[in-house]
């Protein structure tokens, strides 16, 4: 079997190619999509091991040295150390990744926070909280409450968390 290299294609194709490729993902419409259109290209060792260095370039700008993100992940100080040259260059695009993911990992986790929460509530407020006629006050505390929640923590908690930790649909219920 041929092996093809894309460098063995002349500049303007390479180019076209490449552009073309980025249009087809470009191109999807919602996560289903990008789920279906990874699952059709990838294997899941693929995507494992794209997932593996998003997970690397997280620690990596969330401080932490290549020996912690060994004993956290397993990975090799070579996958670090790419993963941290790429992070180092301008036009990264791990940093894009990195900011979104954790983002996302912070408001997920503010919700599992707050499920948590009502579940254990039983506050007058907590009461209050179940009629919807007088959802203003309580409201507006959690409002006043979650503005004060000292960001930095839930920074460092989301750098950890992954989808596989979350409540939200990750787990099959035995009946």
């Amino acid at each position: 079997m041929v092996t093809f290299h894309l460098n063995s294609l002349p500049k303007e194709k390479r180019i076209q190619m490449i552009g073309e490729f980025y249009d087809v993902i470009d191109s999807l419409k919602d996560r289903n999509e990008v789920r279906f259109f990874f699952k059709s290209l990838l294997t899941a060792d693929e995507i494992a091991t794209l997932m593996r260095r998003i997970e690397i370039a997280v620690l990596l700008e969330g401080g932490y040295n290549y020996r912690q993100i060994y004993d956290i992940l397993k990975v090799g100080s070579d996958k670090v150390s790419r993963v941290q040259k790429s992070l180092d260059q301008d036009d990264s695009g791990y940093k894009i990744i990195v900011k979104r993911l954790i983002e996302n990992r912070k408001r997920r986790l503010k919700r599992i926070k707050k499920v948590e929460k009502e579940a254990t509530d039983v506050s007058p407020i907590g009461a209050i909280k179940k009629y919807p006629s007088v959802r203003i006050l309580p409201d507006l505390l959690d409002a006043v409450i979650e503005k004060l929640e000292d960001d930095k923590d839930l920074e460092k908690e989301a750098l950890l968390f992954t989808p596989s930790h979350a409540p939200f649909g990750n787990k099959r219920e035995k009946n």
